[in-house]
């Protein structure tokens, strides 16, 4: 009995210790869509002041109904005059995911077409938009200072 008491000791001990060495993947719990988008926002890297859109209108844009398994949080520039934005799409399934990101590219280059007649200056922060996944979480995250914004996510969307 003492065998079996200690063996299973030593296998629990063992099993935490691989546990707590199993975080080396460097990437930071998710904050919540709002907590993310305001310590972006905060930080400088947009040059526009975004707003919360309803996320019926943001399903709308990126062409998403409620079937499709994805719940949409975005920020868009509230004059307008910009293309900065910040969209996150939790997806229920890897196939919602899959959808997702075909959704975002086709968005961003609509987006380069119309502002490249539109403001033809905007369309660098387009191209240099970051479009990252992890788990069943895509961002994209189109902002005045791409470099900038793409070190505050590396946390949580490694590259």
């Amino acid at each position: 009995m003492k065998r079996l008491i200690l063996s299973l000791t030593v296998l629990l001990l063992m099993a935490a210790l691989l546990t707590a060495c199993g975080g080396g993947s460097g990437k930071q719990p998710l904050p919540s869509s709002p907590e993310l988008a305001q310590k972006l926002m905060d930080s400088g890297v947009f040059s526009d002041t975004l707003e919360a859109a309803d996320p019926d209108i943001a399903a709308y844009l990126y062409g998403f109904t409620e079937e499709d398994g994805v719940e949409i949080h975005s920020w868009f520039s509230s004059s307008g005059a910009t293309a900065e934005e910040l969209t996150l799409f939790v997806c229920k399934d890897d196939t919602a995911l899959s959808a997702a990101r075909k959704s975002a590219d086709a968005r961003l280059e609509v987006q380069k077409s119309t502002f490249s007649n539109y403001v033809p200056a905007e369309v660098p922060k387009l191209e240099g938009a970051i479009v990252r996944t992890r788990d069943k979480v895509l961002v994209v995250c189109v902002a005045a200072d791409p470099e900038k914004a793409a070190k505050l996510l590396a946390p949580y969307f490694p590259a």
